[in-house]
């Protein structure tokens, strides 16, 4: 799900909380002691380690089972057009067990946050209220916790680059902190942020992504995004000094902003 660099500080954040974490392997058996409880596991490479319980992980999958006999139609989740409507007349579905029979580019049929299944009620609403509304999912936007490393992602990071995307990278030299902005190669244009350990706000992101502001333009403005407590240390300096070595530029970071000049950005949001 993350690129390689956001993954690597993770798992080794995991693996300072004591968890032995084993990449690039898998379960073939499941030990029982001979009384009906689990006594190990043993790896398809033949390693059997030791344990009493063992916990299987394999995404979500929607409680609709109560549903197959309702006559609302199912599939992996229950199915919906681009209103949220299922095929029974004033019966719609939203969020976790919601699946879109013609999702959006870029978007998957069921999406499990829920940041999604909010956004879902909004639309839904103005449709049982007399003025029919399809679903925009809008911009990807999903936040999580590791531990103590605060994650948010705004717009489109791909665990693979694509071809077309170029990516700028910064990580703190001893801190478990980093930003990533994928951005257009031929317009510059920015196209997703990844945040480890820092936060920025969303409403700036999301109208940088919408307008297509150039990564020039979003370095040179970043003290706009953040949004870390106050007294916490900044960055902003840092990291425009860093894409200015990378790629050869000459961005002026504009340093910090007065709080009327933030709010001035967010009126036109």
């Amino acid at each position: 799900m993350l690129p390689a660099e956001e993954a690597q500080m993770v798992s080794e954040h995991i693996l300072k909380h004591g968890i032995d974490l084993r990449l690039e392997s898998e379960i073939s058996e499941i030990l029982d002691d001979g009384n009906g409880s689990v006594s190990g596991v043993v790896t398809k490479s033949g390693e059997h380690i030791k344990c009493n319980f063992v916990g299987l992980t394999v995404g979500v999958s929607p409680n609709i089972q109560f549903l197959k006999e309702s006559g609302i139609e199912i599939n992996r989740g229950i199915l919906v057009d681009e209103f949220l409507r299922t095929n029974i007349p004033d019966v719609f579905a939203i969020g976790d067990c919601a699946e879109i029979r013609k999702p959006a580019v870029g978007r998957k049929p069921i999406e499990a946050v829920w940041y999604t299944g909010r956004t879902m009620g909004q639309f839904v609403a103005h449709t049982v209220c007399g003025k029919p509304t399809a679903y925009d999912p809008g911009l990807w936007f999903n936040s999580a916790k590791f531990f103590d490393i605060e994650y948010q992602v705004y717009g489109e990071i791909l665990a693979t680059r694509p071809e077309q995307t170029q990516t700028f990278y910064w990580q703190h030299p001893e801190l478990e902190k980093s930003i990533r902005i994928d951005f257009k190669k031929d317009t510059k244009q920015v196209i997703g942020f990844n945040l480890m350990g820092i936060r920025f706000r969303q409403e700036v992101c999301h109208h940088w992504i919408k307008n297509g502001t150039t990564i020039n333009e979003v370095m040179q403005n970043l003290a706009l995004a953040n949004f870390d407590p106050e007294f916490y240390e900044e960055y902003e300096e840092q990291i425009v000094n860093t894409y200015n070595k990378e790629y050869g530029e000459q961005v002026k970071h504009q340093g910090k902003r007065k709080l009327s000049l933030v709010n001035r950005l967010l009126s036109k949001i």
